[in-house]
């Protein structure tokens, strides 16, 4: 028996670790990979700003390693604030932010401020894989608004006017969204806000993605909350910056809440990665984020019309959105899955070692993605894109689904 906490215990290994893991095993052993899994960008970080940064090290090296408060560097909530009010007219305090190790820090965060163990909390299924182990984590109990295909994978305002408050203490939901890649209507983010509002629930906003978008615009939700008496965001600097590595994102939220984000910050981690806040705060501040993401945007917009095309044709039966926003395809595989007798899982799997095409499957975002995949396609040319497709095509053949 294992002797680590039942905490620890509770948790089971998740698929898409698993995954990532296969990737890199198959790939050390000379195997050619398409690895789809990654949610990150798939171009490096603005050498501009990455040869800036290095100068300043070189300057000042004891400044960008040191301890600094646990709230985070000045400099850079005061250039979170003013970016906040530059994309969204958003008006934050800097006095209302907190730089987290990364947006799944920050969600851990304020999951943990705001709710008690046996309180519950409302996920939209799918939904970002973390969110349902941190739920599991914490002693939380799940309520579920689906999200389907047949409704471009928005929830029914009307399932959150049941279970938010009346059931369920807050929603933590992203826009985009993580996988399906959509943008949340303006009717469910009012419905969010307004029923949040009336019943004193909480509303935890991942918007890890909000400058990924091709069509449509980010809905920004703090302008139906503008004093944020109910609304903690949760941002990062791994998508917009591409940073991932890095671990940088951060909160904004009520004024009363955010001591004690930051309390709990200090003790689980003391401080974001300091030389981290350095660079996000050089591409603010620079002008080097405005330059990045007019440079990457059209690339991974050129991917995403080669990704969804190609999949549209060499896997016709699949059902798939075009992705608005986001870095992901998330295809309705059931027809295929259904003939081959097999789980989503499973399929994963035996795709990854029969022909080293490695994608994430829809189940690990919750029972509603159940024979889904998700596929990341920014990371990859548009050539490599299409060769793992047709690697999936094959494995559909051989194994009689297609």
């Amino acid at each position: 028996m294992s002797r680590a906490s039942m905490r620890a215990r509770s948790l089971p290994t998740n698929p898409h670790r698993i995954l990532v893991a296969k990737a890199h095993e198959l790939s050390r052993k000379g195997i050619k990979v398409y690895d789809y899994t990654a949610g990150q960008p798939g171009l490096p970080p603005s050498r501009e700003a990455l040869e800036y940064f290095m100068d300043m090290i070189k300057r000042d090296p004891f400044k960008h390693f040191r301890y600094m408060p646990t709230q985070g560097l000045q400099e850079l909530r005061d250039a979170i604030a003013q970016d906040l009010k530059k994309y969204g007219g958003i008006d934050v305090s800097p006095s209302q932010i907190l730089v987290t190790a990364g947006g799944a820090e920050a969600l851990y965060l304020s999951a943990l401020s705001l709710l008690n163990e046996g309180d519950s909390v409302l996920l939209l299924d799918p939904s970002y894989s973390v969110y349902w182990d941190l739920a599991k984590i914490l002693g939380l109990r799940i309520e579920t608004c689906v999200q389907s295909f047949e409704t471009g994978f928005n929830p029914d305002p009307e399932c959150i006017k049941e279970k938010l408050g009346a059931r369920a203490k807050a929603i933590i939901f992203a826009s985009p969204d993580n996988p399906s890649s959509r943008i949340i209507s303006e009717e469910a983010a009012k419905t969010i806000v307004e029923v949040a509002r009336e019943r004193k629930a909480w509303v935890i906003y991942d918007v890890a993605y909000k400058h990924i978008i091709f069509e449509g615009e980010h809905v920004w939700i703090e302008r139906y909350d503008p004093s944020l008496e109910n609304t903690i965001v949760c941002g990062s600097f791994s998508k917009d910056l591409a940073i991932p590595g890095g671990r940088l994102g951060y909160i904004y939220g009520p004024r009363d809440i955010v001591p004690e984000l930051v309390k709990l910050k200090g003790v689980l981690g003391i401080v974001a990665p300091v030389p981290m806040q350095w660079l996000a705060y050089y591409y603010l501040a620079m002008g080097f984020k405005e330059k990045y993401l007019a440079e990457v945007l059209p690339v991974y917009r050129k991917r995403r019309e080669a990704a969804y095309e190609g999949f549209k044709q060499l896997v016709p039966e699949a059902r798939l959105h075009k992705p608005t926003a986001g870095m992901y395809l998330f295809p309705d595989m059931t027809t295929y899955i259904s003939k081959m007798e097999l789980s989503d899982v499973e399929l994963a799997l035996k795709l990854a070692e029969s022909k080293g095409v490695v994608m994430l499957p829809g189940s690990i975002f919750g029972e509603a993605g159940k024979n889904h995949l998700r596929i990341t396609f920014v990371t990859m040319k548009e050539n490599e894109l299409l060769e793992g497709f047709k690697l999936l095509r094959e494995f559909l053949e051989e194994n009689k689904a297609l």
